[in-house]
């Protein structure tokens, strides 16, 4: 049984998730509060039963009880700065950040693939509801990236597609938070999107590439990632111009 808390944080209010802390004489508890789900299609099933996976080998915290029906999760609260928080040379996060990457990489959950391609539809028909000539626009852009989306189960694998440092816990070992967005993918999406929302300069997003080869032996170089780095600003434009629509 949880403890009635005696003190409520607010520690984030994003896009996706309303994250509050829980802190009682005996339990300290983050209550992530859903929101948002249908205008982005995120399966809250998918996101707990990939977060229960890889929380068994340490590399997320433990669902400790989740309600999809009103809408939260809740788990332990972790007392470590982010790797955002922490004082490390940029190479040296570059490199925790391939090392994140291929982790998460390695995993094989057993859980349904869905299709990049589905996912940017749904996005276009929920803004033309509300932008129509704005979808038509999007739409019209969309055939220059419709070869990297028609690749995303080519080399199949577990992302996070959400990878900020702020997602990255320095504990021991390292855990990783916000899995909404998580699902078996293209790797190299899931790169480009981490180089994009770091804002990673060319010399980290070389030693990320470096370091993730080194490590998964999937060799590749930063030149070979513009079609993936166009198709993450893209989608992130779209996904920025849906949001606003959400407030």
């Amino acid at each position: 049984m949880i403890s009635v808390p005696k003190a409520v944080t607010r520690l984030t209010s994003g896009q996706s998730n309303q994250t509050l802390r829980l802190k009682s004489d005996d339990s300290d508890l983050v209550l992530k509060r859903w929101q948002n789900d249908g205008l982005f299609q995120v399966d809250r099933g998918l996101e707990v039963a990939v977060q229960k996976t890889l929380a068994e080998s340490g590399a997320a915290p433990e669902v400790l009880e989740w309600n999809e029906a009103e809408g939260w999760l809740l788990q332990p609260y972790l007392e470590a700065p982010s790797l955002n928080q922490v004082t490390l040379s940029p190479a040296i996060k570059a490199t925790v950040l391939a090392e994140v990457l291929a982790k998460i990489h390695s995993f094989k959950p057993s859980i349904p693939h869905w299709r990049l391609n589905d996912k940017v539809e749904h996005y276009l028909q929920q803004l033309s509801n509300y932008q129509p000539s704005l979808a038509k626009s999007f739409r019209e852009e969309k055939s220059q990236h419709q070869q990297a989306i028609d690749q995303w189960l080519e080399y199949p694998v577990l992302c996070h597609n959400d990878l900020s440092m702020n997602h990255i816990l320095m504990t021991a070992p390292i855990k990783v938070i916000d899995w909404e967005y998580a699902g078996v993918g293209h790797p190299l999406f899931d790169i480009a999107n981490t180089i994009v929302m770091n804002k990673l300069d060319d010399a980290m997003a070389e030693r990320l590439l470096t370091d993730y080869a080194r490590l998964t032996r999937y060799d590749v170089e930063l030149a070979d990632m513009a079609e993936w780095l166009d198709l993450v600003d893209w989608l992130n434009n779209l996904w920025q111009h849906l949001l606003s629509y959400s407030k």
